[in-house]
């Protein structure tokens, strides 16, 4: 796995990849099917939105 799969905290500075990420549905008009929200897995902060439906 590569830096750029990994994701940082800004809160509290703690890096994690996808996989340890706590996932929560989207806000606003962003389909939960294809889009989820990456969250900080020991802060529970949002860091990113990222695509996970089929291309």
């Amino acid at each position: 796995m590569s830096d750029a799969d990994r994701y940082a905290c800004d809160n509290c500075g703690a890096a994690f990849d996808a996989d340890e990420a706590t996932r929560t549905t989207t806000v606003g008009d962003l389909d939960s099917e294809t889009w989820q929200t990456l969250c900080c897995p020991n802060y529970g902060a949002r860091v990113k939105t990222v695509f996970v439906g089929r291309d």
